[in-house]
């Protein structure tokens, strides 16, 4: 426990220190989740009834079914393209903290986009049957008749099992996936296998980290959003401070994104302490 827990300070040692791993965290931080909290905070998604509206267009058009094959084809593109980026990320952390005279054998992008893809499987497939078992659950809260209690507070009350089953699902799969980018073929599986009591705990406090740095980053934002949209629901783009606003968002949308780059590298640091192949993982220890 102790060696655990001073790899992941020396692995904060190096986050902190190497200003140059910041950025390709930041791009695996943003693609892996970062967009989407961006996203929903500057254009919240759709209540039940304009889902049921939205789906209403999609089956009364005259492009019906080629409209949903489309949808479908942009969605399949875009998780794709959400990995290759990730997978881009990944590896430039890998090689920024490589040490050159380890035995440490860097990750091509393909490898990564390969690893990243079949850790994605597991985790959407337990996305969708859990989300079939929670959504009468769910249903029943979001249509609940209690108004004292906000609805996003009454769908967590009513689906956290599930919930709980999805991170339990999600943090095995990023410890094997961390072990199979750092090792090469089976012996990644063998990696995880032999030092899964140290890398599951190690994945479920990174993976707290990334959810945590993400709602700091959604929290933040619609603070600074809420003011902001009404100014220009009232059309006072042109005005100078909304301008200074406008900016001042984004200046500090920039930061946030910063934050979750160093988080992420940390993680990868710290992944590279435990699973560096030789003298990868003391040197991280031995850095300043």
């Amino acid at each position: 426990m102790v060696g655990w827990l001073s790899g992941g300070l020396a692995a904060a040692r190096v986050a902190s220190d190497r200003a140059e791993l910041w950025f390709p965290g930041a791009l695996v931080s943003f693609a892996a989740a970062g967009w989407l909290v961006l996203l929903l905070t500057v254009a919240p998604p759709p209540d039940a009834i304009g889902a049921a509206g939205l789906g209403m267009q999609l089956a009364g058009s005259p492009w019906w079914p080629w409209n949903v094959v489309v949808l479908g084809v942009a969605i399949v593109a875009g998780v794709g393209t959400v990995l290759l980026v990730v997978a881009f990320g990944e590896v430039a952390l890998f090689m920024g903290l490589l040490d050159p005279a380890g035995t440490d054998t860097p990750p091509t992008v393909a490898r990564a986009m390969a690893v990243l893809t079949l850790a994605a499987l597991p985790v959407l497939a337990a996305a969708l049957i859990l989300g079939w078992l929670a959504a009468p659950a769910a249903v029943d809260a979001v249509l609940g008749s209690d108004p004292a209690t906000p609805a996003p507070v009454r769908l967590l009350e009513a689906t956290w099992p599930y919930l709980l089953a999805l991170a339990a699902v999600v943090v095995i799969v990023q410890a094997v996936g961390a072990a199979g980018l750092r090792r090469p073929g089976w012996q990644g599986l063998a990696a995880a296998r032999r030092s899964g009591h140290r890398l599951v705990p190690q994945a479920a406090v990174t993976l707290v980290a990334f959810l945590g740095a993400q709602a700091l980053t959604g929290g933040m934002l619609a603070v600074l959003w809420h003011p902001l949209a009404d100014r220009l629901a009232d059309g006072g783009l042109a005005q100078p401070m909304t301008v200074i606003l406008l900016l001042g968002f984004v200046w500090i949308w920039l930061v946030l994104v910063i934050i979750c780059g160093v988080v992420q590298a940390w993680t990868s640091a710290w992944w590279q302490t435990e699973l560096g192949a030789g003298s990868g993982a003391k040197s991280l220890e031995g850095d300043p």
